[in-house]
């Protein structure tokens, strides 16, 4: 949904509010994307990453 507001709020001019809303996106993005690794992890498809 933040990647789509920040579609319409670049569409209407408004780089700030994009840059925001494509920021909240990435958040999620990376959120999901450390969720499936976890899973991964979880069910043995992947291993942990060392810290």
């Amino acid at each position: 949904m933040d990647t789509f507001g920040a579609h319409l709020r670049f569409q209407r001019g408004d780089a700030e509010g994009a840059r925001q809303a494509l920021g909240r996106a990435e958040v999620s993005v990376i959120g999901i994307m450390q969720g499936i690794h976890g899973l991964g992890v979880a069910i043995g498809g992947a291993e942990e990453e060392g810290e």
